[in-house]
């Protein structure tokens, strides 16, 4: 029996720990509830502070990335004119030389020049105000569009108003050198402004073989207005965060720019809100005082067409007199606000209820302490047994994994032959798309370029279907043979590479004659191109001052050869025996597939029952030794009597 004392002891023992943590549990949860409240409002209310600066920081960016970007094009507009003006007097020099170098040695003087100016005279750009004019070095207008009367005379006399004689001042700087440009000022043949001159840039390019010089000009002002125009359509094409967007106004209040495109170009000047706030003057007069921000409440919100209260920072372009804005709605900010609120309130309450349990378990550890032992192996147990079953799991697992990695090895043998084909075409697609992201990014982009870029990608795509459908069609032995003319053949290749291997100064010799095979017209063009196209690639590869190839169709009895010769160099002995293996190129992986020559073989040797050779050549052209390389394709002759 124990006595009164000891039994007091005993209860004193059991439950005096149990008193004090709980007593302890509750001091400290009323302590950290009440410095929990505090913490709350402060933050809340730094929050609430938080969230508008940043927001203010988020439009303030979006609007400075614009405003560089217009105060870059405006610096260059000058440049990019000039730019511009000089890519097309070239285009139209190579136009020229083209004419010339065809018709040199078939037609007279008198018929070339005729020629060359009905190719030039049609041509129009810059919304019709671009055109060409030719000039002699005597100072004779060869070519004026604009005014015929003056062809065939001297203009050499002719001076802005500031007493510039313009056309003696362009032959004086193409003296020294083939290409300058000019600058006068000079009346626009559209305004009704007599008086005021406009600086005019121009370009010009002697054309050697009849002492020309062509050329082509702008106005400085006419190309800016192209520039604001880019400018524009790049601003609404800015979309960001939520509702967020960007919008211009001129000093008049008249809207260039908008996401609603229903207010572009109208007059908006008295427009105000709801309490009267003169909405668009207030945006002008801060725009004329430098920047700032604004809150009034906006007409239509782009979400929901319903207004709302807006705060919008203005950053006036002097320059061109425009307001240049952007803003976010202080309702999206109150529900960030409300939404992060929530945020803290509930870590609050999971702190709370982390604190309840942390206290009940340590209630618990005390009255169960007798337990402790049993408690202790069992949980043991618990642990043995979630051990093993980790592992048989972990087994498991290895086992898939390695049943996985068996059928991707089996995959990726399936799919390395068309990985062979797709590369080159995948890589231009990827190279299009990181290149217009990193644009986009940067805020560089203008809408050609993006789609140029896409018609690109659209172009490469449709090549890799084409691939798949031409790959199959090659050993189709189903396809229709007919009696066809070898010289119309290399006419139609010819027509179809000319232009792009004069740019690259490469000639033709070329000895024809007609005669007729019985075969596969389509895929032999396209084995004709893919070796010219060949020695091409030879040619880019080395600095050759004369570029020939010469091409040939000799007939002798029932055989006829086709020869087809470069003066490149010639093929690395090493591997010329390898040209025809399928998936060997000397080119790049990204530039170079290795299956056109292979094709080439397939199509000459298994399509059309002929032959196809390939060596190094030397021989002698115009007095100088020369080496390159040498395809000859023989067929035999069957039957000319089906033609």
């Amino acid at each position: 029996m124990l006595s009164k004392n000891e039994i007091k002891l005993i209860k004193l023992i059991k439950f005096t720990p149990v008193f004090i943590v709980a007593l302890v549990c509750v001091m400290v949860t009323f302590l950290l509830y009440v410095d929990k409240n505090i913490t709350l409002q402060a933050d809340l209310k730094t929050l609430q502070n938080d969230y508008l600066k940043r927001n203010e920081n988020i439009i303030k960016d979006e609007l400075e990335k614009v405003y560089d970007f217009i105060v870059h094009k405006k610096l260059n507009s000058e440049k990019e004119l000039k730019e511009d003006i000089k890519k097309r007097v070239i285009e139209a020099h190579n136009v020229m030389t083209f004419i010339y170098e065809k018709y040199k040695n078939k037609e007279s003087d008198e018929k070339i020049k005729e020629r060359i100016k009905n190719a030039l005279t049609a041509l129009r750009f810059n919304d019709g105000r671009g055109y060409f004019y030719i000039t002699s070095m005597e100072g004779e207008s060869i070519l004026y569009p604009l005014s015929q009367k003056f062809e065939n005379k001297s203009i050499l006399d002719f001076e802005d108003n500031f007493g510039l004689r313009f056309v003696e001042n362009a032959i004086n700087g193409l003296k020294d050198k083939t290409e300058a440009y000019n600058e006068y000022y000079w009346k626009k043949p559209e305004s009704d402004e007599k008086l005021k001159q406009y600086k005019k840039i121009t370009f010009n390019k002697v054309f050697e073989p009849y002492n020309w010089f062509v050329g082509t000009g702008e106005y400085l002002e006419d190309f800016e207005e192209k520039i604001k125009k880019e400018i524009l359509e790049y601003i609404t094409s800015i979309k960001y965060l939520k509702n967020g967007y960007v919008f211009v106004i001129d000093k008049n209040g008249v809207y260039l720019s908008h996401i609603n495109q229903s207010y572009v170009g109208v007059n908006r000047l008295d427009l105000k809100d709801s309490n009267g706030f003169m909405i668009t003057k207030e945006i002008i007069e801060l725009a004329k005082k430098g920047e700032g921000f604004l809150k009034y409440i906006s007409t239509v919100k782009p979400e929901d067409s319903q207004s709302a209260e807006k705060i919008t920072f203005v950053k006036g372009f002097k320059d061109w007199e425009w307001a240049i804005a952007t803003g976010f709605y202080t309702d999206e900010l109150d529900q960030q606000i409300k939404s992060k609120e929530r945020e803290y309130k509930e870590n609050y309450m999971h702190n709370l209820l982390t604190l309840f349990t942390v206290s009940g378990l340590l209630t618990i550890l005390f009255l169960f302490l007798s337990f402790y032992i049993s408690k202790r192996l069992e949980l043991r147990f618990y642990k043995y047994k979630q051990q093993v079953l980790t592992n048989i799991k972990k087994s498991r697992e290895k086992d898939s994994m390695l049943a996985q990695q068996s059928k991707m090895a089996a995959m990726g043998e399936m799919l390395e032959n068309i990985a062979h084909q797709w590369r080159q075409p995948l890589s231009s697609i990827s190279t299009l798309s990181t290149g217009v992201k990193i644009r986009y990014e940067y805020g560089g982009i203008e809408k050609e370029e993006l789609l140029h870029a896409m018609d690109s990608i659209t172009t490469t795509t449709k090549y890799l279907s084409q691939t798949i459908d031409d790959f199959r069609d090659y050993f189709n032995p189903h396809k229709e043979a007919t009696y066809f003319n070898i010289e119309d053949i290399f006419n139609k290749a010819l027509d179809l590479l000319e232009v792009q291997f004069n740019l690259k100064n490469i000639k033709f010799i070329k000895n024809l004659n007609e005669v007729y095979i019985y075969g596969f017209e389509n895929e032999f063009l396209q084995v004709i191109i893919n070796i010219l196209n060949n020695a091409k690639d030879e040619f880019d590869r080395k600095e050759l001052e004369d570029r020939y190839i010469f091409i040939g169709i000799e007939k002798k009895d029932n055989q006829v050869k086709i020869s087809i010769k470069d003066n490149a160099g010639g093929i690395d002995e090493k591997i010329i025996n390898k040209i025809f293996e399928p998936y060997f190129t000397t080119k790049f992986k990204s530039q170079g597939t290795g299956i056109g020559l292979y094709m080439s073989k397939e199509i000459i040797e298994k399509h059309m029952k002929g032959k196809i050779l390939v060596s190094n050549k030397e021989f002698v052209y115009e007095e100088k030794a020369q080496k390159g390389a040498l395809f000859e394709i023989l067929f035999s002759i069957v039957d000319e009597k089906a033609i």
